[in-house]
């Protein structure tokens, strides 16, 4: 009995070793391979950066890319995100990479998702022949391959993507506010005069307006503080709420009344970013009307205000120890007591 025990459990464990050893070696196999592909990559940034460097002639980077699969390049490239200098070096070298005309190729094809990819890689490579496709793409194709395309070119500081965005929004119309915002920031500072002209003209939709709002005052174009401050005045809720902040970046002293009448606005979104314009301002003789925006019906209007008043110094200091002392209303109490306690680092202020 305890024999033929035996014999079934060696039995059982050549048969478990016949069927785990070829999953291992797969598994080794598989571990080989990634642990190759990671240092065909690592030798191909090097090369891609010893180029960029202008350390590396065409020729050795044009033998590094033929030496690894097209899919191992692109990965590579977008680990690298090169400038829009390195790009052009790139494009220039690699412009008959047959890599490149199949990117060209997909991106005429009608798989959607495949050639939204098509875009972003081409955008990777500013070649001439990389650079008519994306056009056309932006110009033909569906949205979200046009959307591609327009960032891809973008990042090339392209002039002539940028009148198409400017010129004719509803080719984007569904792109959400945040990758509107992305695109126009892609362009870079060359672009802001143009989108600061489209604006002062009102030559864009609603939606590209908030757009250029948020895109002029992150990137602190100065030269259109008078355009933005006019949309505080803008019928679109938006829009007043991206002025009210893009003032607040651009440290737009000159417009502290404007932004004292927006605390008024009927919209509580307007309301809240004109609080923190007037802190990120610390502007003075501010501190009543910000006071009395701490019973606001709104948490995030009496949110930024208290935080604007501790950005105001001793007078909004002031201001919110009464607040919270005395106030009837105890939720400006609660509000002001929270930045008195610790919500707010007065170093900092």
């Amino acid at each position: 009995m305890r024999t033929s025990l035996l014999v079934w459990a060696l039995a059982g464990a050549v048969v478990a070793a016949a069927v785990a050893a070829p999953l291992y070696l797969a598994a080794a196999i598989r571990r080989r391979a990634r642990r190759e592909a990671r240092a065909r990559a690592h030798d191909l940034a090097y090369v891609i950066g010893a180029f960029l460097r202008r350390e590396a002639p065409r020729a050795v980077l044009r033998r590094a890319v033929a030496g690894v699969d097209a899919d191992t390049v692109w990965r590579t490239l977008d680990a690298i995100a090169p400038r829009a200098r390195g790009r052009r070096a790139l494009g220039a070298a690699l412009d008959r990479w047959p890599g490149l005309s199949e990117e060209r190729h997909a991106l005429r094809g009608d798989d959607t998702p495949r050639r939204a990819v098509a875009a972003h890689r081409l955008g990777l490579l500013a070649s001439r022949r990389a650079r008519k496709a994306l056009r056309r793409a932006l110009k033909h194709a569906p949205e979200p391959v046009a959307a591609a395309a327009a960032l891809a070119l973008a990042r090339a500081g392209d002039a002539w993507a940028l009148r198409q965005v400017l010129d004719r929004p509803q080719r984007l119309a569904h792109r959400s506010p945040r990758a509107r915002f992305a695109l126009l920031r892609a362009f870079g500072p060359r672009a802001l005069p143009a989108i600061h002209d489209a604006l002062e003209r009102d030559a864009v939709d609603p939606q590209l307006a908030r757009a250029a709002l948020e895109t002029l005052g992150a990137a602190g174009y100065t030269p259109a503080t008078a355009s933005i401050e006019r949309r505080l005045h803008d019928p679109e809720p938006e829009l007043r709420v991206a002025a009210a902040r893009a003032l607040g970046r651009l440290g737009a002293g000159a417009h502290v009344i404007s932004l004292r009448r927006a605390l008024q606005d009927p919209h509580w979104p307007v309301r809240a970013q004109a609080a923190r314009a007037l802190g990120r301002l610390r502007a003075a003789h501010c501190e009543d009307a910000l006071a009395d925006c701490l019973s606001d019906p709104a948490w995030w209007v009496r949110r930024h205000a208290a935080y604007a008043l501790a950005e105001l110094g001793e007078p909004g200091w002031r201001a919110l120890q009464e607040i919270a002392r005395v106030s009837p209303d105890p939720y400006a109490r609660d509000m002001a007591a929270e930045v008195i306690e610790g919500g707010w680092r007065r170093d900092s202020a």
